[in-house]
């Protein structure tokens, strides 16, 4: 079936400081909650109400906070289990997982693309008794505490990734905590760094409960894009993600010897089952054969 755009048919009514305050102090206190934000917005779109409410999350680390103890509680299990010594973490946020792994790690590199956030990770690597010390030039911010180094750029996920390439980082661990997808990016990241291991956060799982086949259908490199793959359940989006992450790592090189293959060992789910997110931990291996690596992704589960 053939897309249509998506299409705003009300005028765009801007939210004032008064009714930024009021849902925020909601958001602060309550999950969301279609219905009774209707009430308090009755002259908002829903979809008007979502987007808000993503970017409110976003701007003051509200974003995944009741589930925030679970994630952390996944990181600490996985660092202790593959014990990396430099990890990268793309999409640091506030670096509430960025200083769950430097427990274990002696470095962790972490970026963010938003500039609000640089105060946020500040006060986190306060809390975590790390002290920022200045360095002399590089874009890289440094954060220490004993023989610990963190350290923050601001700017493009990839960017980070490409100077950590270009200085010959080793790369042991990568953390891809995002509240979208990674998924297209994600090539990119295992040929630049080479890691052993990969965290994923799959945010996806938000565009399946909302019915939005463009985004999935641009997601799923693994289908065909011009095939619908609604309507999906938890279950089989869970295996069309592993699917996808999979199919992704194959592809990531002309050559299937110098592509990857991720094996899934570890999964969590953050939050409820049918209203969360699923956070999974892959190990990065030499594909066997292409045709061994075809014939397991074309088996439907």
């Amino acid at each position: 079936m053939k897309l249509q755009r998506r299409k705003a048919y009300t005028e765009p009514i801007l939210w004032s400081d008064k009714d930024e305050k009021l849902l925020l102090a909601f958001l602060k206190k309550e999950l969301f909650d279609s219905k009774k934000l209707k009430g308090l917005f009755p002259h908002r779109t829903l979809p008007s109400i979502r987007s808000k409410v993503r970017k409110l999350r976003i701007k003051h680390d509200l974003f995944g906070a009741v589930y925030r103890d679970d994630k952390e509680d996944f990181t600490t299990l996985i660092a202790k289990k593959v014990n990396p010594t430099i990890v990268f973490d793309a999409y640091a946020g506030a670096g509430h997982q960025t200083f769950k792994w430097i427990e274990i790690a002696d470095k962790v590199f972490a970026s963010e693309i938003m500039k609000s956030k640089l105060k946020q990770f500040e006060k986190s690597a306060q809390k975590n008794g790390f002290v920022k010390k200045e360095t002399k030039k590089g874009i890289w911010k440094l954060y220490v505490k004993g023989k610990k180094r963190v350290y923050f750029f601001t700017g493009d996920a990839i960017e980070a990734a490409a100077d950590l390439k270009v200085n010959k980082t080793n790369i042991d661990l990568i953390d891809l905590d995002t509240c979208g997808s990674t998924l297209p990016a994600l090539p990119t990241f295992l040929v630049l760094l080479k890691p052993k291991h990969v965290v994923i956060t799959h945010g996806e799982f938000h565009s399946m409960r909302f019915k939005r086949e463009d985004v999935l259908r641009r997601l799923f490199m693994h289908r065909d894009i011009s095939s619908n793959p609604l309507p999906l359940g938890v279950d089989k989006m869970s295996d069309e993600l592993d699917k996808a992450v999979k199919t992704s790592a194959l592809r990531a090189h002309n050559e299937t010897v110098d592509s990857f293959w991720m094996n899934l060992k570890h999964e969590a789910w953050l939050g409820s089952k049918f209203h969360g997110m699923l956070r999974r931990h892959y190990k990065v291996e030499k594909p066997v054969a292409t045709s061994d690596c075809i014939n397991e992704l074309s088996i439907s589960k």
